[in-house]
């Protein structure tokens, strides 16, 4: 049996969530089981509204709405972060009859378009065929560099004074990697990673459920050998850490790793075509 919990977090997303849901509805005829949890947050837009009619268009129970908190934070990270350890403490409410995976998906335009389901029905079925514990996918265009950490840009670009030039750099160290990986096996072949989500994530939830996430440059910096750090200072050029922020999906992956051993990696198939 494949079993899912399909996740994700909503602030501001109406005009997505068909497009989005659809997607979700795709994903569920692919499982044998599933569970929808969603996080919102106070929205600016009718959300709220269009997640209630959503809802009551699946089976009774196989949709959580979880209701965030009123007073939002003013950095964003910090409010996404909470919003998905909401979701990760709903899926441990499930105890012993967890499902075998999560998804966490952006909830706006990043994943409201054309779906692969092809090659994600797939990766489903390989059971444990692929060596993943968390799989990403490639892009037309990778645009999240702010999840990414890959050697030797072992950290984030947005922490350092000449960000935009690492940005570059790492946009073409990433597709260089990944067109090198698809070279050899397009659709197996697989790259390792240190953190990267790019708007969609399949998780094997055993190995991530006792991480969580964290907004905190200073949280992830008290996890991560300064080794890694050093790596990311040596190629950047020795500067200074400029921001109080991180993303939180790299406190996440790193924990995971260090806790269960979880292998974050990246597909060279784009699942949103």
């Amino acid at each position: 049996m494949v079993t899912s919990y399909i996740c994700g977090c909503v602030k501001d997303c109406e005009p997505y969530l068909d497009g989005v849901f659809h997607n979700i509805e795709l994903i569920t005829k692919m499982l044998d089981d599933y569970r929808i949890i969603i996080a919102y947050d106070e929205s600016s837009d009718n959300s709220l509204h269009k997640l209630h009619d959503i809802r009551s268009s699946f089976p009774e129970g196989k949709m959580t709405i979880i209701m965030g908190d009123i007073n939002l934070s003013s950095i964003r990270t910090q409010n996404i972060a909470n919003a998905r350890n909401q979701i990760l403490n709903s899926i441990r409410e499930d105890k012993e009859d967890m499902f075998e995976y999560f998804i966490m998906m952006d909830m706006d335009d990043v994943c409201s378009g054309k779906m692969n389901k092809k090659h994600l029905k797939r990766v489903l079925k390989s059971g444990n065929d692929l060596p993943w514990d968390a799989l990403t996918f490639n892009r037309a265009v990778y645009y999240d560099v702010w999840a990414l950490s890959i050697k030797p840009y072992t950290f984030s670009c947005w922490h350092y004074a000449n960000h935009k030039q690492i940005y570059n750099n790492m946009l073409h160290h990433i597709n260089e990697k990944i067109a090198e990986v698809a070279i050899h096996d397009s659709r197996n072949a697989l790259l390792p990673c240190i953190s990267a989500f790019n708007g969609f994530g399949l998780y094997r939830t055993a190995k991530f459920i006792c991480s969580k996430y964290e907004w905190s440059v200073h949280a992830t910096l008290a996890i991560y050998p300064k080794s890694e750090i050093d790596i990311m200072s040596h190629h950047v050029g020795s500067q200074p850490i400029a921001r109080h922020d991180d993303c939180e999906h790299r406190y996440f992956h790193i924990r995971a790793s260090q806790l269960n051993g979880a292998r974050i990696c990246i597909s060279p198939v784009c699942l949103f075509i």
